[in-house]
Parts: structure tokens; C-alpha cells; sequence
């Protein structure tokens, strides 16, 4: 017995040091995947110098939800706190705007890559993508309106689930997300419904860069706007309730903060271009 019950523990032993042995590697891999350098794509801008550029640009930062995660003053912030998956903070872009050029900034907002060659993940620049060489210089313009200020914040801490999930392709890095989105645009409906279609890039965040949905949040076709009248619309976007006073997770949360930043023909032009969409599509 005593014989059986030492190659028993010898049994648990082995099992429990490949465990170990597997849990380092599968750490070390992801690790590697996340701090894996990317190529730093070529970007030319030029800065916006006109008297309008920093207000353009404050919108543009307000509908795209940059506060959200970089707080009010741009000092940066903790925004996602679970332990398990991530912890992920927001840098300090006082700090970054201080000390990169506009080429450089613009490549993390819109390209995923940092200054430093680092990729970056959780920021979603395949929605900024979308952005034309103009906007993202009024966004670059009201971002350098902020004196610097604050400290650097740490980089993002995955978890072990998070780490899972970067090994399995659950979880992509900014730079992958766009190549994934390479391609995908919201519809063209013509002429007639091209300002609905520009402000539906806001919605490219979430809904995804064809606005057919999926995703992390796992957002809806936008096909279900084609429900709404103009009234329940506007209201959804005011307040983030749907019709029936019903609260929607996510978009209740965001869309009293970025959508009031248009105006009613604004929301207007939207619904009229998400309409056409859902009839297109039916």
C-alpha cells in the first residue's frame, strides 16, 4: 500500500509540475503577444491652425467618447477594472501631446501603433480609422489645447482569463482589429444620405466598422434602428432609452455623454441614413 500510495503522489506530483509548467508558458506567450512591437506605419498630417480647429475637434472628442477613458482633463485614468480580464488604464495624452509629433499621436489614435513601436490594445482605432486626415487634425489640435499635467499611468495588467483570451483570438490588439476591419465602411446610400453615413461612424466603435454588429459588447445590427420613429429615435440618443422607457446596458451609459453633442438635424440625418440601411437590407 505504502508503495502504491508514493507512486500516487509521485502521479500528483508530475501532473501538478506540468500545470505549472504549461501556466509559464502559456504567461510567456501571451506576454509576448502583448508586448510584441509593431511596424510603425508611415503617417503624414498636416495640424490644423485655423480659428475653428480646437472646437471641431472638442466635438469630435465628445461624439467619440475620448473622456470616457481618458478622463475630463486628459490626465488619463483607471476605466476598466477587472482583475481577471484586465486592468486597464488610459494614458496620460497631456503628457503624450507634450512630447510626440502629430505624426506620432496619430498613429496611436488611428493606426494602434505607439510612439515607442508598442501595439496597443483596448484602444479602438478602428472606429478612428474612419476619421479623414482633416478631423483627426482638429482632434490632434484640441488635444495640444491641454496643458500638461499629472502622472504617467501604468500599462494595461491582463489577467489570467484575459491572457485566454489573447491566446485563442478572443481579444485583439488595436492594430489587429483594423487589419480584421480592413475594407468595411458603413454603406454608401448616396449623396442625399452622406451626413447620416458620416455621423454613423461614431457608432463603428461598437456596432462595427460595417455597423452590422458583434464585437466584445456584442451590439446589434444597427438594421434594428429601421424600427424607431424620429421621436423614440432622438430620445435614444438623448437619453440612452429605448421606447417604453427601457435602459439598453452600454448605450444608456454613453449616449447622454457623446450623442448630445448633435444637433436634432443631426440625429435626423442619422435615422434617415440607418432607415434607408434597414430597408436596403430587408
Amino acid at each position: 500500500m505504502k508503495r502504491v500510495l508514493r507512486w500516487i503522489g509521485l502521479g500528483f506530483a508530475a501532473v501538478a509540475t506540468l500545470v505549472v509548467f504549461l501556466g509559464l508558458g502559456a504567461f510567456a506567450a501571451s506576454e509576448a503577444m502583448i508586448r510584441w512591437p509593431h511596424a510603425k506605419p508611415p503617417v503624414l498630417i498636416a495640424r490644423a491652425t485655423d480659428p475653428g480647429a480646437v472646437a471641431r475637434g472638442r466635438r469630435l472628442a465628445t461624439v467619440a467618447g475620448c473622456h470616457d477613458c481618458h478622463g475630463e482633463d486628459f490626465s488619463g485614468k483607471l476605466f476598466h477594472d477587472e482583475p481577471a480580464i484586465i486592468r486597464a488604464w488610459a494614458p496620460n495624452l497631456t503628457l503624450a501631446v507634450a512630447q510626440q509629433s502629430d505624426a506620432e499621436l496619430d498613429r496611436a489614435i488611428r493606426h494602434g501603433v505607439a510612439a515607442d513601436g508598442r501595439t496597443l490594445w483596448v484602444m479602438p482605432s478602428e472606429a478612428f480609422a474612419q476619421l479623414s486626415d482633416a478631423e483627426a487634425a482638429d482632434l490632434l489640435a484640441y488635444l495640444r489645447s491641454f496643458a500638461p499635467k499629472g502622472v504617467t499611468q501604468p500599462h494595461i495588467q491582463v489577467g489570467p482569463v484575459g491572457r485566454v483570451g489573447v491566446l485563442l483570438g478572443k481579444f485583439d490588439s488595436a492594430p489587429t482589429a483594423l487589419e480584421k476591419a480592413a475594407g468595411r465602411r458603413p454603406a454608401d446610400l448616396g449623396a442625399e444620405l452622406a451626413q447620416g453615413r458620416s455621423l454613423a461612424r461614431a457608432c463603428v466603435e461598437c456596432h462595427g466598422a460595417d455597423l452590422k454588429g458583434g464585437g466584445a459588447t456584442g451590439a446589434p445590427d444597427l438594421t434594428i434602428a429601421g424600427a424607431y420613429d424620429p421621436e423614440d429615435f432622438e430620445k435614444l440618443l438623448r437619453t440612452g432609452m429605448a421606447a417604453g422607457n427601457r435602459k439598453l446596458g452600454l448605450m444608456t451609459q454613453i449616449a447622454p455623454v457623446r450623442f448630445n453633442a448633435w444637433s436634432r438635424e443631426e440625429i435626423g440625418a442619422l435615422h434617415a441614413y440607418l432607415k434607408a440601411r434597414a430597408a436596403q437590407a430587408s
